[in-house]
């Protein structure tokens, strides 16, 4: 029977991190055995009548789908089950991610990519509460500006995808700099209008002038996705300004771009640091080789940072012989409860 186990090529974890790892194997059979029960049913004479009423195409789709969903259901169930005190892509919600395709028995197979969606750049904080611009969201607002311009994108693209992200989400209808509100959106081929509210998933980027679908999915030329390094996920914790980033899991252009400090030797020295053992406290990055020290932490980092994550996205794919199906879901996770807070079927 199939399980999404630690993956071997994983670095040395230590005791805790080994019973973590067994109760989330033991937790992954339980799963996989009631799914593969449920798929029986598809055998019956239920099953049976099922392929008699619609076309064998649409029967292997479902069956491609309830494969994709189940595959969502177990990631859901390892995160309930992980420590929530440090999250890293070592963990167990992780291990889809170096596997490859999972047989499910002798149904169709399963392929998953999990993802800590605090690990990257949250969008939200480029507006307040009272979805205006202030100190703080102008800070923000530069430390995207300087991760677009890391990514590869001109300063002039990077400049007008962020004052259009404001516009996208403040209240009012005037113009950001090289923004856009309702008087762009109306004059494209399709119209629509400015949402003037924050986005539900980040696919409501790529309706956002300079994004697009290609840039946000594909990447454009050498700039990579920006999915890969942007959110909508995320809650700011009490006191804090900004919603911070896991540095376990951010990639090196997101550390990059949290302070000038944090160039590309220094942030190779975390990536390397972090692969050895994950941070267990934010305070851990201090004794990274070359990090400036104790007053640069406290003055300029220790309110952007954090080791533990809140919020996880996984695309989910399920696969017959003949079909496959794909489902995302964006997991809220709080102590041992874990929530679906955004989900889609492809």
């Amino acid at each position: 029977m199939p399980s999404w186990p630690t993956c071997p090529a994983d670095p040395p974890r230590s005791p805790k991190a080994t019973r973590k790892g067994e109760k989330g194997v033991a937790l992954i059979l339980v799963t996989m055995a009631v799914f593969l029960l449920t798929m029986a049913v598809l055998g019956t004479k239920s099953g049976v009548d099922l392929a008699e009423e619609i076309i064998v195409g649409t029967a292997e789709e479902k069956k491609a789908f309830y494969i994709a969903r189940s595959g969502l259901a177990l990631v859901e169930a390892v995160l309930a089950e992980d420590d929530a005190n440090v999250d890293s892509y070592t963990d167990d919600w992780a291990a889809a991610n170096t596997m490859g395709a999972i047989p499910v028995s002798d149904v169709g197979w399963v392929v998953g990519q999990v993802s800590d969606e605090e690990g990257k750049f949250n969008v939200l904080d480029l507006v307040n509460d009272n979805g205006e611009t202030d100190e703080d969201t102008d800070a923000a607002a530069f430390r995207l500006q300087d991760l677009l311009e890391i990514l590869g994108l001109p300063r002039s693209r990077a400049v007008e995808i962020v004052d259009s992200l404001i516009d996208w989400m403040d209240f009012d209808g005037s113009v950001t700099g090289s923004g856009a509100e309702d008087a762009y959106y109306s004059s494209l081929p399709s119209p629509y209008s400015c949402a003037n509210a924050a986005p539900r998933s980040l696919e409501d980027l790529a309706l956002v002038k300079g994004i697009g679908r290609i840039l946000l999915w594909s990447g454009e030329e050498e700039v990579p996705p920006l999915e890969r390094f942007l959110t909508v996920h995320g809650q700011k914790k009490a006191g804090d300004k900004f919603r911070r980033v896991n540095i376990n899991t951010a990639p090196m252009e997101v550390l990059m771009a949290l302070t000038p400090e944090i160039d590309e030797r220094l942030g190779q020295e975390i990536l390397e640091s972090r692969l050895d053992l994950p941070f267990e406290s934010p305070a851990e990055i201090k004794d990274v080789p070359g990090f400036p020290g104790d007053e640069f932490y406290s003055n300029e980092l220790a309110g952007l940072i954090d080791v533990a994550s809140s919020h996880f996205a996984a695309t989910i794919t399920g696969e017959t012989m003949v079909a496959s199906a794909r489902v995302y879901g964006v997991f809220q996770r709080k102590g041992e409860s874990v929530d679906l807070v955004y989900y889609r079927g492809f």
